[in-house]
């Protein structure tokens, strides 16, 4: 998927812009952290905690199955060095909520989508989608924290819903909701939610027929006439299977 410059210049990577939030006072009311309770229903939403000799970061992850957390690709990369991260210092960290969890897992494997494009001193060009597949040494069963199922392309016409850990909130998870879909471009959404640090790779979710589906990750945020914006690449059974292939 290729992108024109307008769009490569609108997309700032989460990792990289700057930390100011919302101020639209709408999108601060549709947005709130949850309560003990609420967290059980997202309980397969975690921390995906990098940590190396030399770096740090922390960016959100989804259960999609047992042993699978879905994520967005650079955050998986070193802006140091353009490579990905040893699976060993990626930890998945599901449920996490003021110091308790409901489990946790390191990376065995790791897989990005092959048109991404990571580039040393940043986390990526844009050309392509920004997704990760983390496999884990050790699998979380589902009645610990329930995978989600990915949905199909036409549930992001309906009213979407953020999970998100972000570094003003970070040990617990934010909802928002009211993240409507502004434009779209292939698999690259526009969505008006308010996003920072920490939210990269955050699962963008629908509902049909009762059943809560993942739709999108976000990638990246801007801004435009003080109003926030969120970058997300659209999940469909295609696009996750592109990035399967690629994990051992």
């Amino acid at each position: 998927m290729r992108l024109t410059l307008r769009w490569l210049c609108a997309a700032i990577a989460l990792c990289l812009a700057s930390a100011a939030g919302a101020t639209s006072l709408e999108l601060l009311e549709l947005r709130r952290m949850l309560t003990v309770d609420e967290h059980a229903e997202w309980r397969g939403v975690g921390r995906v905690n990098i940590a190396t000799f030399s770096e740090r970061g922390m960016c959100t992850g989804t259960l999609i199955a047992e042993d699978l957390v879905l994520t967005a690709a650079h955050c998986v990369i070193s802006a140091r060095t353009g490579k990905l991260y040893e699976p060993g210092n990626i930890h998945f960290v599901a449920g996490w909520r003021m110091g308790s969890k409901v489990a946790e897992s390191r990376a065995s494997s790791i897989a990005i989508h092959p048109s991404y494009r990571p580039r040393r001193g940043g986390e990526g060009t844009r050309r392509g989608l920004d997704l990760a597949l983390l496999r884990l040494r050790t699998p979380i069963p589902a009645e610990i924290a329930p995978p989600f199922a990915i949905g199909p392309p036409r549930l992001v016409r309906r009213p979407l819903t953020l999970i998100s850990y972000r570094r003003d909130r970070a040990h617990a998870l934010t909802r928002q909701d009211g993240c409507d879909l502004k434009r779209a471009q292939a698999n690259l959404l526009l969505l008006g939610c308010d996003v920072t640090f920490g939210a990269s790779g955050s699962p963008v979710f629908a509902s049909e027929n009762g059943q809560t589906r993942l739709v999108a990750v976000i990638s990246a945020m801007s801004e435009s006439r003080g109003q926030s914006f969120a970058w997300a690449v659209m999940v469909d059974r295609s696009v996750f299977a592109e990035v399967l292939a690629r994990l051992d």
